[in-house]
């Protein structure tokens, strides 16, 4: 299937050292192919392969890393 591309809103976040952590733990995610993170707009856009790796997924290293999901668009 094709790629699909997916917006986190996450609230939490204080600096650029708080976007890059939540990029990381996203990237180290098989099936993550993009994931940028700013903190200033409080979302990530994440680019994945929906048949590799699930929303819930991504949005369970979000909140293992102690922020909060606002929610998602695609």
């Amino acid at each position: 299937m094709a790629e699909k591309k997916l917006t986190i809103v996450i609230e939490g976040m204080h600096c650029n050292h708080c976007s890059q952590a939540i990029a990381d733990g996203l990237k180290k995610l098989k099936g993550v192919k993009s994931a940028d993170v700013i903190f200033t707009t409080g979302k990530a856009k994440v680019v994945y392969d929906p048949d590799v790796v699930k929303v819930d997924q991504m949005l369970a290293v979000v909140k293992e890393l102690g922020y909060t999901v606002k929610g998602t668009k695609e």
